[in-house]
């Protein structure tokens, strides 16, 4: 018996069982049309091969060869739409239904009528689409195939004579139609249903096995690590997020939470304890990732734990601080500029007057030297803020650091070999002008503001490394920078020296990121070494 799927049902507002049409799938499209060849290659045999039979083409042999060959080629042609994919099922289905009860009939007719006997193909056709429909479309079938047999005895009797036709029979097979059709989709349905009750059961199972592994696929698509371990601490379940946080990329399941990762372990047992969900991180021993885990009982003493890059969180939640803070500065910012002008301006007009003293006048030194400090501070947090648009040009390295050589001793008033440059020739890369300028320009000028300006001698060395690096070192010979500074060095608002904002190597460090760049503090015996590496035009291009 051909079954596409269970037939599903559901109740009507009176409370009756309504009956919805099985979906029609291709496995059992595929072996209607395996019948459908079956059958055609079983006439041609009979008909080409056998001698002396009388009932096939008997009254019309070349339009039986006709309607055979052309069944044979609608069939193939079955089989390639079923492959191909187009139209739907459904429409495939009804489609073949239609010209099977067409050639059958027709078939029929070339043999005789329905006097052959070869009606009985149209009853074994009916009860086989009676098993993929409803019984409303079964007899609706049944009706076209009864009438279709009825046009065509008429036909042959206002042909042939009266003799022609057999209008008992095709009652008879009429009848035989509507029987079939009720009797395959009604009681014989009624009765598998009966027989086989755990079929609904069996189509539910599968349904929920194909909803886990779609749980699992999704699982193991997370961004976060999940792990699931049952009563006894056993791993039963680990996505790729996970294996590497955890550094267990081949490790098989299950195995102990112990010996997975033994930290993750005592986190377990910690939040056993405290009866908390856990909101500590911890360190994983064999990559030293910070890790933040949380736990989620389950039934059966067993627990999911879920698990996050915890310096991953970090750098998000500074990144949105750093957000909130750039946005504030800058209203602040605006908010001061308007005041601060006018504070700087009557210092201006107070300084030219000629009546006063020199204590007053010191006074008033002082004044301008911290408005013009708030100031410098109001710029840079301005700058902060905006978000100017980058040039793409290709820059040339050696020329942008030999014209910043010789503006920077000249505005400095600098003996020319206090600074010193030395740069490949090959060296270039996409970088804005002037946020390279002004990352050059910030690094030496910190360079003379900590170490004093006649003693310290300035170096930039720039070459393109092996892996088609280019690197940028801005190196002196002052007192350096200690290791705890450097930790924060790049920190906003924060400053080692009392006249400065604390902006100014943040401000460069993020110009370097948006320019695709990189700014560090390496540690360094004498004075202070900054490293500023880019990618070249011919990676960037890559």
């Amino acid at each position: 018996m051909l079954d596409l799927s269970s037939q599903k049902r559901g109740t009507n507002q009176h409370g009756n069982t309504v009956s919805h049409a099985p979906a029609r799938d291709v496995r059992s499209l595929r072996l209607l049309n395996q019948y459908r060849l079956f059958l055609i290659f079983a006439m041609g045999a009979v008909y080409y091969l056998a001698d002396g039979q009388h009932t096939l083409g008997q009254r019309d042999a070349t339009l039986f060869e006709i309607a055979h060959l052309a069944y044979a080629v609608i069939a193939l042609l079955f089989i390639y739409l079923l492959n191909l994919g187009k139209p739907s099922k459904d429409t495939q289905f009804y489609l073949q239904n239609y010209i099977d009860i067409l050639f059958i009939v027709l078939i029929m007719y070339t043999c005789g009528g329905v006097s052959s006997g070869i009606g009985i193909l149209l009853l074994i056709t009916i009860a086989l689409i009676s098993q993929l429909t409803t019984t409303r479309l079964s007899l609706l079938f049944a009706a076209i195939a009864s009438t279709v047999v009825l046009s065509v005895e008429l036909f042959a009797q206002l042909r042939f004579g009266a003799s022609a036709a057999n209008f008992e029979r095709t009652a008879l097979l009429g009848s035989l139609l509507f029987i079939i059709a009720w009797l395959f989709t009604v009681p014989m349905k009624r009765l598998a249903s009966r027989e086989f009750p755990q079929s609904e059961e069996l189509h539910a199972a599968l349904n929920v096995k194909q909803i886990a592994t779609l749980n699992e696929e999704i699982i193991r698509e997370l961004d976060s690590g999940v792990l699931v371990i049952d009563s006894s601490n056993q791993v039963q379940l680990i996505n790729d997020t996970a294996r590497e946080l955890l550094a267990a990329e081949f490790t098989p399941l299950p195995v102990h939470v112990g010996r997975l990762c033994s930290s993750l372990f005592d986190s377990i047992q910690h939040s056993r304890s405290t009866k908390s969900d856990g909101t500590r991180p911890f360190t994983i021993d064999a990559t030293g990732t910070d890790v933040l885990p949380q736990f989620i009982g389950l039934s059966g003493g067993g627990v999911l734990i879920k698990l996050d890059d915890h310096g991953n969180i970090r750098r998000q939640l500074q990144q949105l601080k750093m957000a909130s803070l750039g946005k504030l500065s800058a209203s602040i910012a605006h908010e001061i500029r308007n005041p601060l002008g006018a504070i700087s301006h009557s210092v201006q007009l107070l300084e030219e007057s000629e009546t006063l003293q020199d204590e007053d006048l010191n006074l008033l030194g002082i004044a301008r030297k911290h408005t013009q400090r708030i100031n410098r501070i109001v710029e840079d947090v301005l700058q902060l803020s905006n978000h100017q648009e980058l040039r793409s040009d290709p820059l040339d390295l050696k020329t942008q650091i030999d014209q910043f050589c010789a503006r920077f001793t000249t505005e400095n008033q600098l003996p020319v070999d206090q600074i010193n440059a030395d740069c490949d020739i090959a060296c270039s890369a996409i970088f804005d002008p002037g946020h390279f300028d002004q990352v050059l320009w910030n690094l030496c000028t910190n360079a003379l503001l900590h170490n004093g300006s006649d003693s310290i001698s300035i170096n930039i060395h720039c070459y393109q490394s092996t892996s088609s690096v280019i690197v940028l070192d801005v190196t002196d010979n002052g007192k350096g920078i200690a290791e705890i500074q450097r930790e924060q060095l790049f920190e906003p608002f924060y400053s080692t020296h009392h006249a400065g904002s604390g902006l100014g190597l943040y401000i460069i460090r993020e110009l370097c990121a948006l320019n695709k760049g990189q700014l560090a503090c390496l540690e360094s015996d004498s004075g202070a070494h900054f490293r500023l590496t880019l990618s070249s035009i011919n990676e960037q291009a890559a």
